[in-house]
C-alpha cells in the first residue's frame, strides 16, 4: 500500500527570504514523498516592489493562493495593517487546504502572521532562521524571536542560534542546525563573466563596479533621507559604477527611493537602478562586483562564498555572527571612503577575503532540511509545546 506524501505549504512574502528558501521548496517539490505548494502574499504582489510572485510562478511552483493583504503605503500604519489583514485571509486558506506542516522563513511579517495563525489552528509549522541576533534595534529582531515561540519546529542557521532558542524555552528535539538554504542556490549558479554581465547592462565590459543594497531601519526612518545620501555622496567620490538595488518594503524605503532615483537621474552615468534581477544574473553581478555596501543581509550570509569584500553602513546587521569579508561603519562619509579605500588597496584584508571562508555553511542545507522533514512525525505532539525557559 502507498503511502500519501505529506502536504506541506509554504508561505512566501518576499524575494528575499524566497531566495534563501528556494534550494529547500525545490527538492521537497520534486520528492514523491512530500506534497508541495506556496501561497504567495506581500510584496511579491506589489508592482511598486516588481511583482516578483512572477519568479515564483516562472520556476515551476505550484501556487496554492494567492493573498492580497500588502499595503503599499511608507507610513508604519501600514505595515501593521498588512499583518491585520494577512491573518484572517491565511487562516481561511490554511483551514480550507488542511496541510499536514507549514514553512515560513525570516523576520517579516509573514513569519509573525503565519506561526501565530499556526498555533491557533494546530497546524505544525517549521520556521526558519531563528535565533538569530542582531544589535540593531529593528522590529525583525522581535518578530524573529515572536515567531520562533509560536513555531512547532526550528531549521536554525548556526549551532549559536540554536543555544539562543534553548536559552527562550524551546525543546532541544525540536531545533535542527543546517546552515544557510541560501547558499545552496547560491554557489551552485552558473557562472557569467564580468563581460556578459556588463553587456547585459550595456556597459562597457571594462567598467569597475561594485553594488548598493541599503534598507531603512524602521527606529530610523526619520533619518533615511540623510543616510542614504551620505552613502551615495561617498559613492560619488570614488571611481565605480555602482548597481543600486531597490530597498524592503520597510517605513522609510519610499525616502530611500526617490533618493535613489534623484542620484539616477542627476549621475546617470554613475548609478544603474533596478528593482529585481533574474536570480542567475543578481548572483553573477556580485560575484564580479569590486564590493558590496549598503546594510544587506547578503554582506554577511552569501558574500564571503564570493570572496565578496561587504561594506555595512549604519546599524542595521551590527551584533550578527560575520565573515572575514565585513567591514562596518557608521552612516558617516569618511568612514565608508575609508572602508572602501582598504578593500580596493589593503592586500593583507583582499587576500583575506579571498580565502572564501563562510561562517554561515556549505550549500548542503537543503538536504539536511529535507531528510529532516522525512522522519518527523507531524501529530499533535508536535503542537502540543511545552517551554521550559534555562
Amino acid at each position: 500500500m502507498s503511502i500519501k506524501p505529506q502536504k506541506i505549504v509554504a508561505v512566501t512574502g518576499a524575494r528575499s527570504e524566497y531566495d534563501l528558501m528556494y534550494s529547500v521548496y525545490k527538492m521537497l517539490d520534486e520528492d514523491a514523498r512530500f506534497d508541495f505548494s506556496i501561497i504567495i502574499t506581500g510584496p511579491h504582489l506589489s508592482e511598486n516592489f516588481g511583482y516578483t510572485s512572477q519568479y515564483i510562478e516562472n520556476d515551476g511552483f505550484r501556487v496554492l493562493d494567492y493573498i492580497y493583504s500588502f499595503l503599499d503605503s511608507n507610513h508604519k500604519l501600514a505595515r501593521v495593517s498588512s499583518i491585520g489583514n494577512q491573518i484572517p485571509l491565511l487562516a481561511q486558506s490554511l483551514n480550507r487546504e488542511k496541510p499536514d506542516l507549514v514553512i515560513v522563513a525570516g523576520d517579516r511579517e509573514e513569519a509573525i502572521s503565519v506561526t501565530m495563525t499556526c498555533a491557533y489552528m494546530d497546524i505544525p509549522c517549521a520556521h526558519f532562521f531563528g535565533g538569530d541576533i542582531a544589535k540593531d534595534g529593528n522590529i525583525d529582531n522581535s518578530v524573529r524571536y515572536a515567531a520562533s515561540k509560536f513555531a512547532h519546529l526550528h531549521f536554525v542557521t548556526l549551532e549559536e542560534h540554536k543555544k539562543t532558542l534553548l536559552k527562550l524555552g524551546e525543546e532541544e528535539w525540536r531545533i535542527h542546525v543546517i546552515g544557510n538554504p541560501g547558499l545552496d542556490r547560491f554557489l551552485a549558479t552558473e557562472e557569467i563573466n564580468k563581460s556578459e554581465v556588463l553587456a547585459h547592462f550595456q556597459l562597457h565590459t571594462n567598467t569597475n563596479y561594485a553594488v548598493l543594497i541599503q534598507h531603512s531601519i524602521i527606529t530610523e526612518v526619520e533619518d533615511q533621507p540623510t543616510h542614504i545620501r551620505i552613502t551615495l555622496d561617498a559613492l560619488l567620490e570614488t571611481d565605480l559604477v555602482y548597481f543600486v538595488n531597490f530597498p524592503n518594503t520597510d517605513s522609510g524605503s519610499m525616502a530611500i527611493i526617490e533618493a535613489y532615483n534623484e542620484y539616477v537621474d542627476r549621475y546617470p552615468e554613475k548609478f544603474v537602478l533596478f528593482k529585481n534581477l533574474e536570480r542567475n544574473m543578481y548572483i553573477n553581478l556580485l560575484r564580479n562586483a569590486a564590493f558590496l555596501i549598503g546594510n544587506s543581509s547578503s554582506g554577511l550570509l552569501e558574500a564571503p562564498s564570493l570572496g565578496l569584500p561587504a561594506v555595512n553602513v549604519g546599524s542595521r546587521q551590527r551584533g550578527r555572527i560575520y565573515g572575514d569579508n565585513v567591514l562596518f561603519v557608521d552612516n558617516n562619509k569618511k568612514q565608508i571612503l575609508s572602508a572602501i579605500q582598504k578593500i580596493l588597496l589593503d592586500k593583507e584584508f583582499v587576500n583575506k577575503v579571498a580565502k572564501r571562508i563562510n561562517p554561515y555553511g556549505d550549500g548542503a542545507a537543503s538536504i539536511k532540511t529535507v531528510e529532516i522533514l522525512s522522519q518527523i512525525e507531524l501529530n499533535n505532539n508536535l503542537v502540543y509545546k511545552n517551554i521550559t525557559y534555562k
